[in-house]
């Protein structure tokens, strides 16, 4: 069952967040940095940064932004698949507000709901986020090159982000046809290597 066939709507305790989209896998993890710098220090006792990635190769670089950072009680960074089925991996009280900052999509639209599901679990006031770039695979497989060509046209730099509907509406088309053409869900540690393994029909021709 589609999980968000479980709520109907949103969570009430979940604010989703516009998808904030990069031209490069670098200028994402530049943006997520100063985005959790700023969060700890404007942030007060009541307030926490949960950083997720659905892969390995994405986790690690959030570690490394923890720890550049500096970590403290108020960030944490954590695997989706750990956070799934698992309300009690995250400790919060009802007063609190934690920001979760996912730093990628997955090509199933299934393990970006489980997040929401996960967040839609914990008694706190929560917001959520995903940061991409037109460089994930998934990004490659949806958008294609058009779309940085356009939006290079435009002005953007690869410092800056935006947020488009546009581009949210095919991710989520992408990530229905991937559901249907996908034959498995063997885990990957990254997400190239998922695609690879699960829909490589879908893959080969984002590669074309």
């Amino acid at each position: 069952m589609n999980l968000f066939g479980w709520f109907k709507t949103t969570p009430g305790n979940v604010t989703v967040l516009k998808d904030v989209i990069w031209l490069t896998r670098q200028a994402k993890f530049c943006g997520i940095t100063k985005a959790v710098s700023q969060g700890l220090v404007e942030q007060g006792a009541s307030r926490g940064t949960v950083l997720v990635a659905h892969f390995r190769d994405c986790l690690e670089e959030l570690q490394r932004i923890s720890e550049a950072v500096g970590s403290s009680g108020h960030l944490s960074v954590a695997s989706a698949s750990s956070l799934r089925g698992n309300p009690g991996s995250l400790s919060c009280r009802e007063s609190e507000t934690i920001e979760i900052l996912v730093g990628e999509r997955h090509p199933l639209l299934s393990h970006d709901e489980s997040i929401l599901e996960f967040a839609g679990s914990l008694p706190c006031r929560c917001y959520l986020v995903h940061h991409v770039s037109l460089e994930d695979p998934m990004m490659r497989a949806c958008c294609g090159e058009w779309v940085e060509s356009v939006l290079k046209k435009l002005g953007m730099a690869d410092d800056e982000a935006i947020e488009s509907d546009l581009v949210a509406r095919r991710i989520k088309a992408a990530q229905k046809k991937i559901s249907g053409q996908t034959f498995s869900d063997i885990p990957a540690e990254s997400a190239e290597a998922w695609m690879e393994h699960n829909c490589p029909e879908v893959w080969r021709q984002s590669q074309r």
